[in-house]
């Protein structure tokens, strides 16, 4: 049964990796469930795009999907690693019980860094260890354009 979980938990992770998005899983402790007896694992799910892409100037969204297993507390998301000039509007934004996601709106000064930068996102809640993913951000030049309309 266990070579079972563990295959399928396997091919899913595969399956996740090879699409749009990355998950990545943190588990706490076991408990007893009250009603049954039965082992439960507390566990986390953290899935986001592994790269994303800013304009100088703009503005870019970075969605941010949960799943929790056995608990529905509070999960707490923090953006770390962030290049310099490129902001994000609060230091952390709380996923409250019984919701699964979040968007983070990121907005590059007209002078940031450009280049591709890795930014950590830490996905916290109590009892469970942080759960940290990193994605690639890239930050490019504005185009200008042309009096012909053609981008230089």
């Amino acid at each position: 049964m266990r070579l079972i979980i563990l295959l399928s938990t396997f091919a899913m992770v595969v399956l996740l990796a090879a699409g749009c998005e990355q998950t990545t899983i943190s588990t706490g402790p076991v408990m007893s469930n009250e009603k049954t007896g039965t082992p439960m694992v507390k566990k986390l799910s953290l899935t986001a795009a592994p790269q994303q892409t800013i304009i100088r100037g703009g503005t870019d969204d970075v969605a941010i999907k949960i799943s929790r297993e056995n608990f529905d507390a509070p999960v707490t998301i923090r953006l770390s690693e962030l290049p310099q000039g490129i902001e994000a509007p609060a230091t952390e934004i709380v996923i409250p019980a019984g919701q699964v996601s979040t968007t983070v709106k990121l907005k590059a000064a007209d002078d940031a860094n450009v280049g591709e930068f890795k930014v950590d996102i830490d996905a916290q809640a109590e009892g469970l260890p942080d759960n940290v993913q990193t994605f690639t951000l890239a930050v490019k030049e504005k185009q200008t354009i042309t009096p012909d309309g053609a981008p230089y």
